[in-house]
């Protein structure tokens, strides 16, 4: 399994909850405000939800970010993490092999 991947399409589905050209602003949004890019949403996703609460306010981050989690546990068995960056270090400590 290609985990990145994997927990990049889990983002991807998270974010079109606003539709489908919602989510390529944000891309675009974080690329050009805040230089950051998708495939970095991986390897920091602490600095993901800090980007999407500076472009959304808590509350749209909070909402965003539990889509997210939504998609998470709903493709990898027994996620435990209640956050994305929780869950992003639980999943890669899990596949690490």
């Amino acid at each position: 399994m290609d985990l990145k991947k994997a927990v990049l399409e889990c983002v991807d589905r998270g974010l079109s909850s606003l539709g489908e050209n919602a989510k390529y602003v944000i891309y675009w949004h974080m690329r050009s405000s805040y230089k950051m890019t998708r495939e970095e949403v991986f390897n920091k996703p602490e600095k993901f939800i800090e980007v999407l609460t500076k472009m959304f306010g808590s509350a749209g981050a909070s909402l965003l970010e539990r889509a997210i989690m939504r998609e998470i546990k709903k493709t990898f068995d027994n996620v435990t993490a209640e956050s994305f960056p929780e869950a992003v270090k639980e999943l890669k400590a899990r596949y690490k092999g």
